[in-house]
Formats: C-alpha cells, structure tokens, sequence
C-alpha cells in the first residue's frame, strides 16, 4: 500500500501548502499596509493603525499567555514549545478577535454608534 509516489504526492502537496501560506501572508500584510500608507493622515488611517496594533497584540499576548504543557495524541508525544504555544496563540486569539467582531457588529446594530455623535 505504501508507495512511493504517495510520498512524492505528499511532500508535493505539502510544499503547495507552504506556497500558499507564504502568498496568504503577503496579501494580508499588503492588503493590511497598503491602504494605511496612502492615507496616513485620515481618522480611518489612525483607526486603521490600531487595529493592526490591537491584532498584533492580541496575537504575541495570547503566545506569550499559550501553553507549553506536552500533549500525548494517539500515543505520540508533542512537546515541541514553540508549536504547542503557537497553536494555542491561534486558537485562543481567534475566539478573543470573534467574540470582538461580534460585540462591535452589535454594538453598530444597536444604534449607540449614531446615538453617541
């Protein structure tokens, strides 16, 4: 069953993946940096800025804060730091940073927003 071009497959697929990973991250960070530099001097700018802030935040916090406890998964044992705390980083600050989408779309929903102006 083991063939060899299922390994090839494999390490294929998985330098695809790297790939997109690599070109995910520069959209984001373009996408992210682009709009902030051509208005730098507009409110939306400095709101801009501290969202980007505030996420990059959230994410060395929520690192710093992560696990490093080993995991045993199906008898094998993780203990590599840095990927168990990286792990733990992208799920806790996913649910922070949706909880917060969340309460902000209700908080523009309730009409405060319009209210407080």
């Amino acid at each position: 069953m083991a063939d060899v071009g299922s390994y090839l497959l494999a390490e294929v697929m998985l330098w695809l993946m790297y790939i997109v990973v690599v070109v995910a991250v520069v959209v984001v960070v373009v996408s992210a940096v682009r709009p902030l530099m051509i208005a730098p001097r507009r409110s939306s700018g400095n709101r801009g800025w501290m969202t980007v802030g505030g996420t990059a935040a959230v994410l060395l916090l929520t690192w710093l804060m992560g696990s490093s406890k080993p995991l045993v998964v199906n008898g094998t044992v993780y203990n590599e730091t840095f990927w168990l705390k990286t792990t733990d980083m992208l799920i806790v600050s996913a649910l922070i940073l949706m909880f917060v989408a969340a309460a902000l779309v209700l908080f523009g929903i309730s009409g405060l927003s319009r209210r407080m102006k």
